[in-house]
């Protein structure tokens, strides 16, 4: 079963929505399911050419709201500094996933760039930090050779039409957006497993959930 995540590392919605997502496919797995995870990416900051994002716009509404979806996300497995996160752009990080997903690890690698981003207060846009992060994959990380780059598909930035972010894509057509909660995830993952399913509704009567604390 193949689940696609659209997501941005920058995002605390998408961290948190991860999180969750990480703990059901490990019991998902651990109860007999299948599961692929698609990476595809999402740039939720854009500011112009040689500037980083501020870090007002990574924060999701005032300053309260950041505070209680950081102590949820802490609640999941994943420590959130809001004090120590250094804005940057995530096209390189995108990159490394992809390049992760070459080796099999793209999942891990994932929760390891947000670790990095919220938790480290690493730069991830910086050609050192992914070089060590991809070091621990296996794969080698070359910010100048571009034949020893990366490739992922170009990002959707936050003016592109379309839902928000974090979306998970089920196999059944079912849509879940936002930081959906982890009895959400369970559900879904055990409804639209191939191999579990039972009388299922078609793809056009799958219901989309929005984001929750």
């Amino acid at each position: 079963m193949k689940v696609e995540f659209t997501h941005d590392i920058a995002c605390l919605w998408s961290a948190l929505g991860y999180a969750r997502f990480q703990r059901a496919a490990e019991e998902h797995r651990a109860g007999g399911g299948e599961l692929e995870v698609i990476f595809r990416p999402y740039r939720t900051a854009v500011s112009s050419a040689g500037t980083p994002p501020s870090r007002d716009r990574l924060q999701p509404g005032p300053a309260a709201l950041a505070a209680q979806i950081a102590r949820a996300a802490a609640a999941d497995g994943l420590v959130v500094n809001l004090d120590r996160i250094v804005p940057a752009h995530t096209a390189h990080a995108h990159r490394l996933i992809a390049l992760a997903a070459a080796h099999g690890t793209a999942e891990a690698m994932t929760a390891r760039l947000y670790r990095a981003y919220f938790t480290d207060g690493l730069d991830i846009a910086d050609a050192t930090v992914l070089r060590g992060l991809a070091s621990a994959t296996g794969a080698r990380w070359n910010s100048e050779k571009g034949g020893e780059r990366p490739r992922a598909e170009r990002p959707r930035s936050a003016g592109t039409s379309g839902p928000r972010v974090p979306v998970f894509r089920f196999p059944d057509g079912t849509v879940l957006v936002g930081a959906v909660s982890l009895a959400a995830l369970r559900s879904e993952l055990r409804r639209a497993d191939p191999t579990r399913r039972r009388g299922r509704p078609s793809p056009d009567s799958a219901p989309t959930a929005e984001s929750v604390l």
